[in-house]
């Protein structure tokens, strides 16, 4: 397994699949026996263990559906998002909105798009999380006696899912039974007309409810995967069960999915952050005269975010301040900033981190801005800037276009992946102090 991560890590030094290298490392939560030997569907009794269930639940790719049963309508059998929502109409505009629907965007299709057939154990890996049921893959792999590992087309696969990422299906629809939570309380057992069809109703497990049913595509195995700096590049879920929230119950859930609503916010919105967060700024001591000294301290504080603060190595939130004159105008040369994120790379042939000043639930951040006073300095402009898609944007991007042999069509995606990376920044906080 060693020689096979390093292998991945040369791959990045050209620019290569960090989605895949970072999805590789997540495998040994996933089963990955063939595809033709998975068709037994999970029980959902108490009575067995929680990781017996999700090992069951979480093949992947998730088996093959097969035949729906006879009296299935084909709105039924389908696995299509938009039948249903059909009847699960508010869900569906949930997910139609949210980045599980996205998981196949231009940024991962545009890296697969190539790999379809000269490294397509390489794309599947990817898709396991990014896209999970077998009938969104071309390909199958099989196992020969001898251990080798062979891919042919994928005679349970519907090109008009490939590209649709998590869907409904990938949650709840196992061999074409439906599975959920419990009812949530005060809502009633009988949502539809009693005549309509309903795919043969609906098993219903609390496990529906726990972390751990979030588990397989955010966390990397601690145990056998490589770590940097002692973690793994994504440990998401052991960030959560170390934290307060975890060892009090609070499921990824409660936050993610608050009211079941089916929009799995995250770093990407900047009302979620802003709950998670409290920002302060003040300035330390009297306001000094020209070529006296400033100093301006501001503090971000994970409050509520049920697990670091960012949690995985892409984004990075800059905590910056600078002097402005009389007219608002940012005095030049002397902004500053102090940066809150993972830093880890690959680009010197051995994966390093190069700091890690992300903020453990219920801890501070604070950094100290310091100047001395020019003569046009009003005041204080201090902010705090979230870049969510940094890594991809100013990293891995670029050196997949400048370093990677792109179809056309492969070269077209990426493109279209940096520019809307490139539009995610957002501001969570910004004051202006006065010097005077």
């Amino acid at each position: 397994m060693r020689i096979i991560h390093w292998r991945w890590a040369s791959l990045i030094l050209g620019g290569l699949l960090v989605f895949l290298v970072l999805l590789y490392l997540a495998g040994p939560f996933f089963r990955r026996p063939g595809v033709e030997n998975r068709q037994t569907s999970p029980s959902i009794s108490m009575d067995q263990g929680i990781e017996e269930f999700f090992r069951d639940y979480w093949q992947t790719p998730i088996p093959p559906q097969g035949s729906p049963p006879t009296p299935y309508t084909d709105v039924e059998a389908s696995l299509s998002p938009e039948d249903c929502g059909s009847c699960h109409a508010e869900q569906y505009r949930d997910w139609k909105e949210s980045l599980h629907s996205m998981a196949m965007g231009p940024g991962p299709w545009g890296q697969i798009i190539d790999l379809t057939q000269s490294r397509q154990q390489e794309g599947d890996l990817c898709m396991t999380c990014h896209a999970p049921l077998s009938e969104q893959m071309p390909f199958v792999a099989k196992t020969t006696a001898q251990g080798q590992v062979n891919y042919e087309k994928n005679p349970h696969f519907d090109s008009r899912l490939q590209l649709r990422g998590i869907t409904c299906a990938a949650c709840h629809v196992r061999q074409h039974q439906r599975y959920g939570p419990p009812i949530a309380e005060g809502a009633s057992g009988q949502r539809f007309p009693i005549d309509m069809k309903n795919h043969g109703g609906v098993k219903r497990t609390p496990y529906f409810e726990r972390a751990e049913f979030c588990r397989d595509c955010h966390q990397f195995d601690p145990q056998n995967t490589l770590l940097v700096n002692g973690k793994p590049l994504q440990d998401t879920y052991r960030e959560w069960k170390n934290s307060t929230w975890g060892k009090g119950g609070a499921a990824c859930q409660e936050c993610h999915m608050p009211g079941r609503r089916h929009l799995w916010k995250g770093i990407h919105d900047p009302e979620m952050v802003k709950g998670g967060v409290r920002v302060e700024a003040r300035i330390n001591g009297a306001p000094t005269a020209p070529g006296g000294p400033i100093e301006v301290e501001l503090q971000v504080t994970n409050s509520a975010v049920g697990h670091m603060f960012p949690t995985y190595i892409t984004p990075k939130v800059f905590v910056r301040a600078v002097l402005m004159d009389k007219t608002g105008s940012a005095l030049p040369g002397t902004q500053q900033e102090s940066v809150i994120g993972r830093d880890v790379r690959a680009d010197t042939g051995q994966w390093k981190e190069y700091f890690d000043t992300r903020i453990s639930p219920g801890e501070s951040f604070r950094h100290t801005f310091k100047w001395t006073r020019p003569l046009q300095a009003r005041k204080v402009r201090a902010w705090v800037e979230v870049h969510p898609d940094y890594f991809y944007h100013v990293h891995f991007y670029p050196a997949y276009l400048n370093g990677g042999s792109l179809s056309p069509e492969g070269k077209k995606l990426v493109e279209k992946a940096l520019s809307e990376s490139g539009r995610t920044p957002y501001i969570i906080f910004e004051k202006l102090i006065p010097l005077s």
